[in-house]
């Protein structure tokens, strides 16, 4: 036995986090928090599909409600491992991109073979924050066909504040990722590459900037009307 306190759950990310190391850092929290918007909207699902169990719901509600939250909740799921898998995939890309920066630079051939390497680090290390910035987005999804099925009375949401708070979790997600992208593509000045990512990069974001305000607007406007 010792005398040291029992770290409390999840804290032991936090505290990775916190170190004075390079990795986890911006790429791997941003990740981590579209885990948890993908957390919350299973637990909406769970408790909605406690209340269809109820005695006293709605006889609209039945098979068709049960088998959306079902599989709104196994996509929550599997949306939540391709966070987990980024998480690592973050932290994976600097090490390669370090890997890159500790090649020899004496020689011509040793600079050239070094500068690819360092842009194909950019490339892997832009690319992953890009699968996360389209992740939250389909967490948006997630949230949209829920709100849609209540509206149109197939299910009947238990928790669907914390709708809300899923949307909040992918908006930081999707915010903290973009810096990193927005870092990386700087790398990649005068490589072809470079306009296909940015290409991505701006379809992404300008789907986010129109479905945030549009998304929020509709969990505020149910919160207040139920």
């Amino acid at each position: 036995m010792t005398n040291q306190p029992e770290i409390e759950p999840g804290l032991d990310f936090a505290e990775s986090l916190a170190a004075a190391t390079p990795t986890p850092g911006g790429g791997a929290a941003a990740a981590r928090g579209g885990l948890l918007a993908t957390s919350l909207v299973r637990m909406v699902t769970g408790i909605s599909l406690q209340k269809m169990g109820a005695s006293d719901s709605p006889e609209g509600e039945g098979e068709s409600g049960q088998a959306l939250l079902e599989e709104t909740g196994d996509s929550a799921r599997e949306l939540g491992k391709r966070f987990r898998a980024l998480e690592a995939a973050d932290i994976a890309v600097f090490d390669d991109f370090m890997s890159a920066i500790r090649l020899p630079k004496e020689s011509e051939a040793e600079i050239a073979t070094r500068k690819l390497a360092l842009r194909d680090a950019a490339e892997k290390a832009t690319n992953v924050p890009l699968d996360t910035l389209a992740a939250c987005l389909e967490v948006f999804e997630l949230i949209d066909s829920l709100l849609d099925a209540a509206a149109n009375e197939i299910v009947r949401l238990g928790a669907d504040s914390d709708l809300g708070a899923a949307l909040e979790f992918s908006n930081a997600a999707f915010r903290a990722a973009e810096l990193n992208i927005n870092s990386n593509l700087s790398m990649l000045k005068d490589d072809p590459r470079l306009e296909t990512l940015s290409a991505r990069y701006s379809a992404l974001r300008e789907r986010f900037e129109e479905d945030l305000p549009v998304l929020r607007t509709r969990v505020l406007d149910w919160l207040k009307d139920h």
